[in-house]
């Protein structure tokens, strides 16, 4: 990706965000001209900005450098409004939140594996149990 296209993701995710180049200034704790040459290609962005761009612009930093159709401009949680949601609320609760939320998430999946692992063992067992059934029928006749 050149440097013309990687500036223009760059007003584009502020544009997408609803953020005026004075509001990103603010937040970057830089002057508003800084903003306009960043944007125009004039300005390089180091590491540092970008990961402080890409969280305001709530974008993951792959975006910038990749071409993506209009699903996978979004994060995997952005697409259903239910995740979304829940991983919004995690972001804002307290470490120790986000720990038992976690722990609780595991949990739960382990226990769901667990239980997917049980009842293929039981069709495993059942379809054991009827090809022995054919064969001792067979064998009878």
């Amino acid at each position: 990706m050149d440097r013309k296209k990687f500036c223009q993701k760059l007003r584009r995710a502020r544009l997408e965000a609803g953020l005026k180049q004075e509001d990103v200034a603010k937040f970057m704790n830089l002057p508003i001209s800084a903003i306009s040459v960043i944007e125009s290609g004039s300005r390089k962005v180091d590491v540092f900005e970008l990961i402080k761009l890409a969280e305001l612009y709530d974008k993951p930093i792959e975006w910038f450098f990749h071409e993506h159709n209009d699903l996978l401009k979004r994060r995997w949680y952005d697409i259903d409004p239910v995740l979304a949601e829940a991983v919004e609320l995690l972001r804002q609760s307290s470490t120790k939140m986000q720990r038992n939320a976690a722990q609780g998430i595991i949990g739960f999946l382990k226990q769901e594996q667990e239980e997917k692992e049980a009842e293929q063992e039981e069709k495993d067992v059942i379809q054991e149990d009827t090809i022995e059934n054919q064969q001792v029928e067979e064998q009878n006749d």
